[in-house]
């Protein structure tokens, strides 16, 4: 298991680590702007409410950060299930509403994935739109937060699926779980990334937490994240460790 791995006791703390290694990551890079790949899922959305709470939200240089999706499930934008309806309501909503004192993030720094026409031809557009911001070289998010489901998937990236090598997103069929079409950023890119953070809470991802620590080669995608140069963080909670 590649990385450095902390455990806390509960999802809250585990949110609060993710919420202080994002500040001074940001930190790092103050004076230009900061691209950010987000998750969709149940334990990411802790995290993103907190920034938009005190004290994080005042330490955050929001006209400077830029949020994409690590992956989308290929519904319409407004649909209960898409990421990135999650994401507007938990950290992009938050921001504008009146009296919060913050300045909000600019429209023109949110990059959603198109989830129009076929999910082939939004993976190719996703990824043109990508070269329009990174160039034409492989991109390096400054940090990617991922999940990590039960079966050991992350972004939509599944076992037993194929993941070709090549394209920097990637169309997703016959996804195990709902919705079956979906698109994802590439392992690829994912490893090209400065940081990555794995958030993973709850006794549901203790299995395959468990398998992925102590598997000689890689089998589930979570584990074979393994960045190229950059900072691999697991935090992760008590529960998810299943250690006592």
């Amino acid at each position: 298991m590649d990385g450095q791995t902390l455990v806390f006791a509960d999802p809250a703390a585990v949110a609060e680590e993710a919420a202080r290694r994002f500040v001074s990551a940001m930190a790092e890079r103050a004076g230009g702007r900061f691209s950010l790949a987000l998750s969709g899922g149940s334990t990411p959305q802790r995290f993103y409410r907190l920034l938009t709470a005190s004290p994080w939200r005042e330490q955050i240089d929001w006209g400077s950060l830029h949020v994409f999706l690590a992956d989308e499930r290929f519904l319409p934008s407004g649909h209960p299930d898409s990421n990135f309806r999650m994401i507007r309501e938990t950290l992009i909503d938050p921001l504008a509403a009146e009296g919060r004192g913050v300045v909000k993030l600019p429209a023109c720094n949110i990059h959603p994935m198109p989830t129009d026409g076929t999910v082939e031809d939004s993976a190719i557009r996703y990824e043109a739109g990508l070269k329009g911001f990174f160039g034409e070289s492989p991109p390096r998010f400054d940090l990617i937060v991922l999940g990590m489901g039960p079966d050991g998937h992350t972004a939509s990236l599944f076992p037993s699926h194929i993941h070709p090598k090549g394209p920097w997103v990637l169309p997703v069929h016959n996804s195990p779980k709902p919705p079956p079409t979906r698109l994802s950023l590439s392992l690829e890119i994912i490893n090209q990334s400065r940081h990555v953070f794995f958030l993973v809470t709850g006794h549901d991802k203790a299995e395959a937490l468990s398998s992925i620590r102590k598997a000689s080669k890689e089998t589930l995608p979570a584990g074979t994240v393994q960045l190229n140069d950059g900072e691999l963080i697991w935090l992760v909670d008590q529960a998810a460790w299943g250690e006592s």
